[in-house]
């Protein structure tokens, strides 16, 4: 198995995180905060690389499931849902929001937390999924 065919797709929330260690401008941080803006980001090539932005959760959830719905998910290899923070109450709501990725695959989805690495720098709130892809 190769790396460039695991697909890891993420929603961000807040952006504060992504401000402190220096990702996006402080004014940018204000700026998306303010009109609620979501970045849905992925890891391509080994580097992180913003898939586009939503306004509010909702459309984040949306166009996080967009994403992963165009590459298609492998159910015969591994494959998860990502959340940091403490709570996964974020992570359930996406669960439930893009059930028509999986329902019809599997009767449930493994939920990972990610480490304090990759959690520190994008706070806590985030929500994704990682997997390979049908490509």
């Amino acid at each position: 198995i190769e790396t460039h065919d695991i697909n890891v797709i993420a929603g961000v929330d807040p952006l504060e995180y992504l401000q402190k260690g220096g990702r996006i401008s402080k004014a940018t941080a204000i700026v998306g905060e303010l009109f609620s803006f979501k970045p849905v980001i992925a890891v391509i090539n080994g580097e992180v690389k913003s898939l586009g932005k939503a306004r509010g959760s909702k459309r984040a959830n949306n166009l996080l499931c967009e994403m992963v719905a165009e590459k298609g998910i492998d159910f015969s290899k591994p494959y998860g849902t990502i959340y940091s923070g403490l709570s996964d109450i974020f992570l359930d709501k996406y669960i439930n929001d893009s059930a028509h990725l999986w329902q019809d695959e599997t009767s449930s989805v493994p939920k990972y937390i990610l480490g304090c690495t990759i959690g520190t720098h994008v706070g806590p709130g985030t929500v994704g999924f990682a997997f390979f892809g049908n490509e």
